[in-house]
């Protein structure tokens, strides 16, 4: 501020620069947020600009990929994709592009991934637009995985690790943490292994033991009011 200055100007300047702190702390936290979500994730998300060039891999889509965010920095999405998996290779439009000029989700299933190494898998997943408070698109978002295979040839059964190989009936459980294999050996979260491999839908909650030790008081308050009851 200006000198001279007066005290009602100095107390909207404080209150300016608090509300200004407070919203700048929040946007960092909600940041660290996502970010951890996006590394902790097994699905591979790319985002891009308007563009369609790569702007964000994330750690799963690097190791999916063989490919880092450096080498894959403003390069179009589209490159790392093809429409089918035997040679002449045939080369698909960008999702990402077309889910921005379209403004709508883009599916990604039945596309192949072209990976640094020269495998090609197929995977499953969708491109969505990012739009901005007022409407405008800033780019978009890809989210995808790799199609698991469910059926496995004799000499690829064989060459399976066989701590991934199990008798029919019993699924592999590591003792440490907790995850499961598929039958091409990558391991999943027990949560995620199941959904995946029948009907049944997880819904979130609390055993009343972890309640008691996250809301202590709550518990503690419900228990008393019972105590009063007749």
């Amino acid at each position: 501020m200006l000198k001279p200055f007066q005290p009602n100007e100095l107390r909207t300047t404080i209150e300016l620069a608090l509300h200004r702190s407070r919203s700048n702390r929040h946007v960092k936290e909600s940041l660290r947020w996502l970010m951890t979500t996006v590394r902790c994730i097994h699905e591979a998300v790319v985002t891009t600009n308007r563009g369609g060039q790569v702007t964000y891999v994330s750690p799963t889509a690097e190791t999916l990929t063989g490919w880092t965010l450096q080498e894959l920095a403003e390069l179009d999405f589209g490159v790392l994709l093809q429409a089918g998996k035997g040679a002449p290779c045939v080369t698909v439009n960008n999702p990402a592009r077309r889910a921005i000029v379209e403004r709508q989700v883009v599916r990604l299933d039945g596309l192949y991934l072209k990976k640094k190494d020269g495998a090609i898998d197929e995977i499953k997943g969708c491109a969505a637009p990012v739009f901005d408070d007022a409407g405008s698109i800033m780019g978009a978002v890809a989210v995808f995985h790799e199609v698991k295979r469910t059926e496995l040839s004799r000499g690829e059964l064989g060459g399976l690790d066989h701590r991934c190989a199990s008798p029919a009936g019993i699924i592999n459980l590591c003792a440490w943490c907790k995850r499961v294999p598929d039958e091409s050996g990558r391991w999943y979260d027990l949560q995620t292994f199941i959904s995946e491999h029948s009907a049944l839908q997880f819904n979130g909650g609390l055993c009343p033991e972890c309640m008691a030790k996250c809301f202590p008081r709550e518990v503690e308050g419900d228990a008393q009011l019972c105590d009063l009851e007749p």
